[in-house]
């Protein structure tokens, strides 16, 4: 079952195949295959220091978001925490 602190296109790339996510830049952005880790763009509150760790790197932005990098293993656990309001994965810009 989709987590609900999850967004809906964060969700459906985390159980597409290694062959969806090559096919598809948008389902793609913000993964890394070499570490099989997640570029996220999490809203918390409190403090998120305690979180460091191997699998998720943390980088405070300001007014409560922060870019975590997490194993993909992990996404479900770390939006799990009560820290985390909402997690969702970069979006890719186009310039025309």
């Amino acid at each position: 079952m989709p987590n609900a602190k999850l967004e809906n296109l964060l969700n459906l790339a985390l159980t597409a195949t290694e062959a969806e996510l090559q096919k598809s830049q948008v389902l793609s952005t913000g993964f890394t295959p070499a570490t099989r880790t997640w570029e996220l763009i999490a809203k918390y509150h409190g403090a998120l220091e305690r979180l460091e760790s191997e699998v998720i790197h943390i980088e405070p932005l300001i007014n409560g978001y922060a870019i975590a990098t997490v194993r993909e293993d992990f996404v479900d656990a770390f939006a799990d925490l009560d820290e985390i309001e909402y997690v969702e994965k970069p979006k890719r810009l186009y310039f025309e």
